[in-house]
């Protein structure tokens, strides 16, 4: 009786402690979404340009410099599983700035315009009275549909090969931004090449990623991508600081993101390519650590404009983040897709892919393999010339399917593997069933169709590279997606 009069009201008092403190976890955390909507909070998204997930200390390089990021990191929240949609500079930053998708909001063609009537971030925003930046590169267009209440360009400086962002103007804009909140995209121009040549590291100083050979030139220009490394790290640790300086930290969401990977990832729909460092910190606000939740640049949109206290347009592909951010939920998306088609792409021949992910199986669909091409011909189709030749030199089959959890650089391909069998029966289902909703111009059964693709201004003095189909080549634009794709001037 003496044990079950001590034992029993402390077992039971424990219990009760336990379930407050779940129940109160609970409490805190639906209070928190709700306590954030409509918070109003200053938004500065620091954007760098073509780094690798895997080359960041956070995510496992245990050589690279990357202390900004690491230390930004510990005070954050750490996505483990954040996409793009595509892995190219203009269609990355417009799914980014639109919550919609490559194919749904114009820009899958690397250089060009999204489609007329896209609503962006700029104009989302300043509907909701907010002052809305763009510091550093841009990179997205028409400028009409992009209304930043700025746009403060990048500056060149001394020694460097790309230029930097505009520290000086985000200091007195900062100093003078009042009580009206502000959201100011900060778009590096670093890593991406050209990478800084005086460096001072060595070959000893390199992680290489299994996917590319130590050889003498990629370990010498592994080098000069991390000085460049280097660099976009120092221009993240001057915008932290300047929120410090002026006393804004507690006040302001920021995140921090890769635009997409580089090197052999870039271009393509590997999880190399379309998986990005995301990272997350508001002090007391939002949950620090990580999280395995599957989240888009499509969030990014509808995110903003909830902690504006507006309400997100219920098409939007992607949705608000709130609720991983106050650790009321630990998943979100059940499947993200990625797009590559390569046309408009320095040196690269047509290759289109589509491809979806759901956390651990990666289900990737190549439109002009050879397999395609013959079956095509079998049948009595026409074959283009350089649909034909991209299936030969990227010598992909129509169907991949890898494990990224077991195999994270996606070295084996499941596809014909019988016990996967209902997961790629499940994926490519669902791909095609997303691909319709897209309206995708991409199909199952029709021909790839080419474009009469514009050279970007950049490679105008250049030779006509094997990317350049004609137009006589070229099928028609017209009804498959906005004419233009083939008229749009260059800014």
């Amino acid at each position: 009786m003496i044990y079950l009069r001590i034992v029993f009201p402390i077992t039971f008092g424990i219990t009760l402690l336990c379930a407050s403190l779940c129940w109160g976890d609970k409490f805190d955390q639906e209070l928190g979404v709700n306590s954030l909507q409509g918070t109003r909070p200053n938004i500065v998204f620091f954007l760098a340009d073509d780094q690798s997930r895997p080359d960041h200390a956070v995510y496992g390089n245990t050589k690279v410099p990357t202390p900004t990021t690491l230390a930004f990191s510990k005070q954050a929240l750490v996505f483990d599983r954040a996409y793009t949609g595509q892995a190219v500079c203009a269609p990355s930053r417009s799914m980014l700035y639109s919550g919609l998708y490559p194919i749904r909001n114009g820009c899958f063609l690397n250089h060009y315009a999204i489609r007329s009537g896209v609503k962006t971030l700029a104009t989302y925003l300043r509907e909701l009275d907010y002052q809305v930046i763009l510091a550093g590169k841009s990179h997205v267009k028409p400028s009409a549909q992009f209304p930043w209440t700025e746009h403060m360009n990048p500056v060149r400086e001394a020694g460097l090969p790309r230029p930097v962002i505009p520290l000086d103007k985000m200091d007195r804009f900062m100093a003078t931004s009042g009580d009206q909140p502000f959201c100011i995209i900060v778009a590096s121009e670093y890593p991406h090449g050209p990478y800084i040549k005086e460096t001072p590291f060595t070959a000893t100083d390199i992680q290489m990623p299994p996917y590319l050979p130590s050889t003498d030139w990629n370990l010498k220009r592994a080098t000069q991508y991390y000085a460049s490394i280097a660099q976009k790290e120092k221009e993240f640790a001057a915008v932290l600081e300047l929120l410090k300086k002026h006393d804004l930290e507690s006040d302001t969401l920021v995140l921090y993101a890769d635009d997409h990977g580089a090197d052999m990832g870039k271009f393509t729909v590997s999880d190399r390519g379309l998986r990005v460092a995301f990272m997350a910190r508001w002090p007391g606000r939002i949950h620090t650590g990580r999280t395995d939740a599957l989240v888009s640049f499509a969030d990014f949109v509808p995110t903003a404009i909830e902690l504006a206290g507006g309400a997100a347009p219920a098409d939007l592909d992607g949705k608000s983040l709130l609720p991983v951010l106050t650790g009321a939920s630990e998943t979100h998306h059940d499947y993200v897709y990625g797009v590559s088609h390569n046309q408009g792409i320095q040196r690269r021949s047509v290759f289109p892919q589509r491809s979806i992910h759901d956390g651990r199986y990666h289900y990737v669909h190549n439109f002009n393999s050879m397999e395609r091409i013959k079956r095509e011909r079998s049948a009595g189709k026409a074959i283009n010339y350089f649909l034909e030749r991209g299936a030969k030199e990227h010598g992909h089959p129509e169907e991949q399917l890898f494990d990224t959890e077991l195999d994270p650089f996606e070295f084996k391909n499941h596809a014909q593997d019988p016990e996967l069998a209902a997961v790629k029966a499940r994926l490519k289902d669902q791909l095609f069933k997303w691909m319709a909703q897209q309206h995708d111009h991409l199909t199952q059964s029709s021909p790839v169709t080419l474009f009469a693709v514009e050279r970007h201004h950049l490679n105008q003095s250049e030779p006509q590279f094997k990317y350049i189909v004609p137009a006589e080549y070229a099928g028609p634009v017209a009804g498959l997606i906005d004419p233009h794709l083939s008229t749009q001037p260059v800014e």
